[in-house]
């Protein structure tokens, strides 16, 4: 029973070297628009990950390259307009497109233009969550304004101990200070255009 616990163990713990060659990063130059590159680091920022590790997601998936490839038959782009972009991505999501490229018939840089273009969808819903917010800002700004107007009015009105106005100070003290926490969340509307 010993023993063959330890063997599971030492299985366990066995480093597979195709994967670790799959994990290996590679530099690579595709040609893409400047709003593919723009797209893929705006969703990058926003979903607080690297651009590799999304670039390598989205490659990496075999069944949406092939969807994909379906559609680079009848892509159409402006040559003029694309740029070389080197970019590091895993091995493993190299050789994905790579094997999807070559067996298709499709240039990668379309497979690239096109698994990026995936995350448009991700990002205009952000920005559109992002005008509601602006909204909301405005609304809480304009409440906030009313409260530090009535305070100040109204200052000389009750003795300064007095325990309905000490919690009214408080009250827009904090108030005040929570529309600032939440306005540095706020997002400038720029940062969702690609």
């Amino acid at each position: 029973m010993r023993n063959r616990k330890k063997n599971q163990k030492k299985l366990q713990l066995q480093v597979d070297p195709n994967e670790l060659i799959a994990k290996q990063s590679a530099r690579t130059t595709f040609k893409l628009s400047e709003k593919t590159s723009n797209l893929l680091k705006v969703a990058a920022k926003h979903l607080g990950i690297k651009q590799k590790t999304l670039l390598d997601q989205l490659l990496e998936d075999k069944k949406a390259l092939n969807i994909l490839a379906d559609d680079a038959i009848t892509y159409a782009r402006n040559e003029y307009k694309c740029r070389p972009k080197t970019m590091v991505l895993s091995q493993k999501a190299l050789d994905q497109i790579e094997t999807v490229s070559s067996y298709r018939e499709i240039p990668r840089d379309y497979l690239v233009e096109l698994s990026v273009a995936r995350l448009a969808s991700y990002v205009n819903s952000s920005a559109k969550t992002h005008e509601k917010r602006g909204l909301l800002m405005e609304e809480l700004d304009r409440h906030n304004s009313q409260l530090i107007d009535l305070f100040n009015r109204n200052e000389r009105m009750l003795h300064k101990d007095d325990a309905f106005w000490v919690r009214f100070k408080t009250l827009t003290e904090i108030t005040h200070k929570q529309v600032e926490k939440i306005r540095k969340t706020f997002k400038d509307k720029s940062e969702f255009e690609y």
